[in-house]
């Protein structure tokens, strides 16, 4: 019981100092405030005790809402906001100085800091500005819908509105649509230059391509390819068309030779009819020629008396041959 006691008369010595060095140390609002703390804490610990073992509660549930009493005071009426009062040491002279001196160069510093992000910002403007009048001209001489994204979202960026570039941004929207009309109406031509495969329809699709202020290296890759299949058949046409003209022609000329020679083989029958009936006529004049020769020598024959006469007569009725007779 003696070292019980003792224990406890020590254990109050102890608590004893530490409360008068909290009480001196931070106030009595403070040290109440801590107390009640550990009273709680030290409550809640013999009450889960006596739990477990099965013993008399009130001394634990006691201690505890002494400590939620003390606690609650203390945070009640205690200025924990306050500050505490700070004793101000005046610096020396030189020390004055070089705080002086310090502050000034922190000012300039700051200052200079100050400028430098100035003159970035205007850095960074002057450079988004003339992003955005690139992607803008870029937009104007191609519209087409990434580039005008491109120069819608830079301009967006933008902290304050800027008339002109709105005003062109539309202008150039406007013109992405058109242009996408006609790829629209180029894309319709291809495919039927595509299922027709005609010089016409190359030539159509060839027209509406030209008219497309951005050029579209998918739809020229198209379109040439078109145009070569059209064009090998019409090579191959054409080839076709001059051999059936060759064959025409060696047909016709086979005809005329025939012909030809038929003419000539006509004519020369003719010819040999001419000449067998000149050669008949021929015959002829030379026995009408030959016919009067005899009739000639037929006249000079003179006539001579068979039993007397020696004379001869001109004329079978000649008086003297009749008196020779």
């Amino acid at each position: 019981m003696n070292l019980v006691k003792n224990k406890k008369v020590v254990l109050g010595i102890v608590l004893g100092l530490f409360v008068l060095i909290l009480i001196t140390a931070g106030g009595f609002f403070d040290t109440m405030y801590v107390i009640g703390v550990f009273t709680i804490l030290f409550g809640l610990v013999r009450l889960v005790y006596t739990l477990i073992r099965r013993r008399d509660k009130r001394k634990a549930i006691g201690i505890l809402f002494a400590g939620v009493i003390m606690f609650a005071f203390a945070n009640e009426y205690g200025d924990f906001d306050s500050e505490s009062p700070i004793v101000e040491v005046k610096p020396s002279a030189a020390e004055q100085e070089i705080e002086a001196k310090e502050k000034a160069e922190q000012l300039a510093l700051q200052k200079e800091q100050e400028e430098q992000e100035k003159k970035e910002e205007a850095e960074k403007q002057a450079r988004q500005l003339k992003d955005i009048e690139s992607a803008l001209e870029l937009a104007e001489s191609e519209p087409t819908r990434e580039n005008y994204d491109k120069a819608f979202t830079l301009i967006s960026s933008l902290t304050q509105e800027n008339e002109s570039f709105a005003d062109r941004l539309t202008k150039i929207e406007e013109t992405v649509k058109i242009e996408e009309e006609k790829i629209l109406a180029v894309e319709a031509a291809l495919e039927k230059a595509e299922q027709e495969e005609t010089r016409a329809a190359v030539e159509e699709a060839e027209v509406l391509t030209a008219g497309l202020v951005v050029q579209n290296d998918a739809l020229n890759s198209r379109l040439q390819q078109t145009k070569t299949v059209v064009e090998e058949q019409e090579r191959v046409a054409e080839e076709e068309r001059k051999a059936e003209e060759e064959r025409q022609a060696e047909i016709a000329a086979q005809k005329a030779e025939e012909e030809r020679q038929a003419l000539i083989a006509s004519e020369k029958k003719e010819e040999e009819k001419q000449a067998a009936k000149k050669a008949e006529e021929s015959k002829a004049a030379q026995k009408s020629q030959a016919q009067p020769k005899q009739s000639e020598k037929i006249s000079n024959v003179v006539y001579v008396a068979p039993d007397s006469g020696t004379k001869y007569h001109y004329s079978a009725n000649c008086r003297g041959l009749n008196n020779a007779n």
